[in-house]
């Protein structure tokens, strides 16, 4: 078990946890999404966000496919740090691990990057290739009491702001940065986006994205789980928070489908009971 010290969540209970890592160390090694390298020449996200705000939903979701591949991530978002969590399980107390990434997915350099949000089918795919899978809602309430940087929601009115356009996401991500104030980066950050969630809503209503979160400070949600959007709709305030899909159940390694799908375990991970199919579904990417 990782020598860092861990947030304890008791299920659907939170701010009541200590930090996921320490402020003045980097996360624990050995933990790391499984990404494509960086490739000669890739693009900081300034020149990114130029190429891609006057492109349609589906080929701008092929052009960061594309960027994806050729390792066009920030290195600090290929690192996963430890949540840990709690739950009574038959009379028995049982802890789990679990790694997810210090902030939501995003393209560029380490210097110059910007978050992007994306479908759920591309967050899946995104998730698919780094070893790794979407957050539960559970979960996410896990991340949020873990982070030692949480920073309050910055809404955007939609009757002033296009807020399906890739303008305003770079805008709610340069407003973040702002929030950040020079926080290091290796330190886990929440209460910025909605996540793109794992969900037993998933299979029962497919063509639908679900999704979850943007705490504000007292930890309540602005969003809660919705199914309201279709599977194309994506705004400035989704965010694709990566987990690692290997974790640990009193120190024992297994995966999170594992956990999810299991009849008592699943309450470690989800307050919806055991999710089976957690996976939205996959169609070919133009490019």
């Amino acid at each position: 078990m990782s020598s860092v010290p861990l947030c304890v969540l008791t299920l659907g209970v939170l701010g009541a946890c200590a930090l996921a890592q320490p402020s003045d160390s980097e996360p624990a090694r050995g933990h790391e999404l499984s990404l494509p390298a960086r490739g000669a020449g890739t693009t900081p996200g300034s020149e990114l966000v130029e190429q891609l705000h006057s492109l349609a939903l589906g080929p701008r979701e092929a052009a960061i496919w594309r960027e994806v591949e050729a390792g066009n991530v920030p290195a600090f978002l290929r690192k996963l740090v430890p949540v840990q969590v709690e739950a009574t399980v038959g009379g028995r107390l049982r802890t789990a691990i679990f790694w997810c990434a210090v902030d939501y997915f995003g393209l560029g350099h380490d210097d110059d990057w910007f978050r992007m949000p994306v479908t759920p089918q591309l967050a899946q795919r995104i998730a698919d290739l780094g070893g790794a899978v979407l957050p539960t809602k559970a979960m996410v309430n896990a991340i949020w009491a873990a982070a030692p940087v949480k920073l309050a929601p910055h809404p955007f009115s939609p009757a002033l702001h296009d807020i399906l356009s890739v303008a305003l996401f770079y805008a709610h991500h340069q407003h973040i940065e702002s929030q950040r104030e020079g926080q290091p980066r290796h330190l886990l950050v929440a209460g910025i986006k909605k996540d793109v969630v794992s969900s037993a809503l998933i299979e029962s209503w497919p063509g639908r994205v679900v999704i979850y979160g943007w705490h504000r400070p007292d930890g309540s949600p602005i969003q809660p789980l919705s199914k309201v959007h279709g599977d194309v709709h994506v705004d400035y305030s989704h965010g694709l928070r990566l987990v690692g899909k290997d974790m640990e159940v009193d120190g024992v390694p297994t995966t999170v489908a594992a956990v999810l799908a299991d009849p008592e375990l699943h309450v470690l991970l989800s307050d919806e009971g055991p999710i089976q199919r957690p996976r939205y579904r996959l169609p070919s990417i133009a490019r």
